[in-house]
């Protein structure tokens, strides 16, 4: 069973996973292993001098050997208590751009593998508003130290907020910022200026005599996702400021039911023959081009977002043009250590919103973004 099906089959079935604390060598293991005091392991950790020659050279011989890192909160109070982190996020698979924030999580819970975490996944399909509220129910009736939130839907999202905070449980968010609420930080891209982008590339890309359309995807429920609407509103405004006179049409898409998109697309394209361009406001952007490849339609430009597998594969073959990529295992990674230093040391960061760079990616620039892929 590969981890796409564990990851479902966990989800499905409400099964949490959480990361305990690593097996701790502690500095008097060092020094018996090492035939020094305790002392004199402390004093090279610290580098403060009045260590012989041999010592050090014993002491170093033993954590290369078993690959010691440091703990900079070894002398904190706070490192004897398990801390309980609930993360509520859209369900994470391999290659897609979820997965990737969940590997950002996996990363730094493995940096901070010194400090006892009881971490808590919550997973959601993002395309449901009915199973966001699902998860986001769960919390309810946890007392997490804290918790991450990977929002889609905005109302569902503002509830769940007031009541943590009318439990002073601190949060923080991946990928969107939701106004109204109150986080320590967010880490997410400028969702509007990603449209903004969107736009200008699609402009560039396409005649100007041609009619553009943005897709969105349908979601059970009739909510819309918050970055789509910021995305959304970042490229209309791009056109309407621009002098860029053109026609954006709108449609949707299915990813839920993929089988019926065949029908509606090409109803779509075929009552508007001046499309030459698509933006497709999220990570889905393969679902339209591997549609109008199949069809034979290569006079299409299609831009998206994110170093997905599958939007990798049609970057390569030419069936998208350029992707919008936001660091997402960076966004993850981040979110974890905010959380510790938060509960740790009461150290928060001095700026609430930490916005990711916007890295616009295209056949040509791709081997040189290896880093994202190879995750």
């Amino acid at each position: 069973m590969n981890c796409q099906y564990i990851l479902q089959y966990l989800h499905k079935h409400r099964i949490h996973i959480s990361t305990p604390m690593a097996k701790q060598i502690k500095i008097k293991d060092i020094a018996r292993m090492a035939g020094v005091s305790a002392g004199t392991v402390d004093r090279i950790l610290h580098n403060r001098g009045n260590v012989s020659a041999s010592s050090r050279a014993a002491v170093e011989k033993v954590l290369a050997e078993v690959d010691y890192k440091y703990n900079i909160h070894a002398s904190a109070i706070s490192l004897r208590k398990e801390y309980k982190i609930d993360i509520v996020i859209p369900t994470a698979l391999g290659g897609e751009y979820w997965g990737a924030v969940q590997n950002g999580f996996e990363h730094a819970l493995h940096e901070y593998r010194d400090i006892s975490i009881d971490c808590r996944f919550h997973y959601y399909n993002q395309f449901d508003v009915y199973s966001c509220r699902s998860a986001y129910s769960e919390l309810k009736g946890s007392e997490p130290d804290a918790v991450i939130i990977g929002p889609t839907f905005v109302e569902e999202t503002i509830v769940l907020c007031r009541g943590l905070e009318e439990k002073n449980i601190p949060y923080i968010f991946v990928d969107s910022r939701i106004e109204g609420t109150s986080p320590l930080t967010t880490y997410t891209t400028d969702q509007y200026a990603c449209g903004c982008i969107l736009g200008r590339l699609l402009g560039s890309l396409t005649p100007k005599e041609s009619g553009i359309a943005i897709f969105g995807a349908k979601r059970i429920g009739n909510r819309k996702a918050n970055n789509s609407l910021e995305r959304k509103k970042g490229f209309l405004d791009y056109f309407s400021s621009s002098g860029d006179k053109r026609s954006v049409k709108e449609a949707s898409y299915s990813v839920l039911n993929p089988d019926d998109n065949e029908e509606e697309v090409m109803t779509f394209l075929k009552e508007n023959p001046d499309i030459k361009g698509i933006a497709v406001l999220n990570s889905r952007g393969y679902i339209i081009a591997d549609l109008l490849k199949a069809k034979g339609i290569r006079n299409i430009i299609v831009v998206s977002f994110d170093l997905t597998g599958n939007n990798r594969r049609c970057l390569e073959d030419g069936s998208i043009s350029a992707l919008l990529c936001q660091r997402p295992e960076l966004q993850g990674f981040n979110a974890i250590k905010s959380t510790i230093n938060h509960l740790l040391y009461k150290q928060d960061e001095p700026q609430v919103n930490h916005l990711m760079p916007i890295d616009i990616l295209m056949k040509e620039n791709l081997p040189f973004y290896r880093e994202l892929f190879e995750i």
